[in-house]
């Protein structure tokens, strides 16, 4: 029987991810490739060619019922143009959605990476769905995202869960984003990096939690990434939060000490007696599936 499939892809600030995804979730034909191949010139004619030339590839041309697109970005509410995207070239203030669909004569659903993330996290942990989740992804940067009875809140622009640029007393560095204190600064991996760099030159950065969890700088690292956790928490009371990321499977990361952070900081007795805090590994292929989930939800749904 010939199969029908939405291509997935997760376009990070590094590697830009594709598969093609079957409606029972089977993932097919999946490659990896740098980012760079998108950033030279026309990003969205780029993007373009890359997914005819996979078409191509798989033999698939006419089988492919929609694309699906993550993007480490903020994205409009009508889900069509990508605003600013500071880890990545070429991505900023463009229609993305509108010329690929023209060109493919297909669907094509675009929203930001951590949306899709969180989907196939809350399925693949068989959560309700018509709770409220969310989703900490602690990577390069900050993401985050806020699903609600069954949607994502994404509010008058479209732009809403940006927590990783909300303003932090005592900050003062610019953030990628070009405001001034931002979470970000002090939360992500790229602020790892500097703390190892400066602090522990002996060290290789994927050791710097089996060998430093100890050590005070640490520590305030850790516990710093506790804050922007603990504010939404208490501003959402969520039934469920989910921390992953680059920086959280790191070998040694005392997750232990950000959960006993976070619930020192929630609201007591609620939400912090209750709150359900679960830790998600992601593979190469969560992005893809994920967004490819959304889009048999929307095909489905017309």
């Amino acid at each position: 029987m010939v199969k029908d499939y939405v291509i997935g892809i997760d376009i990070g600030g590094t590697n830009f991810r594709i598969g093609l995804v079957s409606a029972e979730g089977e993932l097919e034909h999946f490659q990896k490739k740098s980012s760079s191949i998108l950033s030279e010139g026309n990003a969205a004619e780029n993007l373009l060619t890359q997914i005819n030339k996979y078409i191509d590839e798989c033999n698939t041309r006419g089988r492919v019922k929609a694309v699906t697109i993550g993007i480490p970005s903020i994205v409009s509410k009508d889900k069509k143009t990508v605003y600013s995207t500071p880890n990545l070239d070429g991505f900023d203030n463009i229609d993305l959605a509108t010329p690929l669909q023209t060109a493919l004569n297909i669907p094509v659903f675009i929203d930001r990476d951590v949306n899709f993330l969180l989907l196939n996290d809350i399925k693949q942990c068989r959560l309700d769905v018509n709770s409220t989740i969310l989703g900490f992804y602690i990577g390069t940067g900050f993401g985050n995202a806020v699903y609600i009875d069954g949607k994502f809140h994404t509010g008058k622009n479209g732009v809403a869960g940006e927590l990783g640029h909300i303003p932090l007393n005592g900050i003062t560095e610019r953030c990628t984003c070009g405001n001034i204190g931002c979470a970000e600064v002090i939360c992500s991996g790229k602020h790892l990096e500097e703390l190892a760099k400066n602090c522990f030159p002996g060290t290789e950065i994927a050791n710097i939690f089996a060998e430093h969890a100890d050590d005070k700088r640490i520590r305030d690292f850790v516990e710093d990434l506790a804050i922007p956790i603990a504010t939404e928490v208490n501003i959402l009371d969520p039934d469920t939060i989910i921390v992953a990321g680059g920086v959280v499977i790191m070998k040694g990361f005392p997750k232990e000490l950000l959960v006993n952070a976070v619930r020192e900081r929630t609201r007591k007795p609620y939400p912090s007696q209750n709150l359900e805090i679960l830790f998600t590994e992601h593979t190469q292929y969560s992005g893809v599936l994920g967004g490819a989930g959304f889009a048999y939800q929307r095909l489905n749904a017309v």
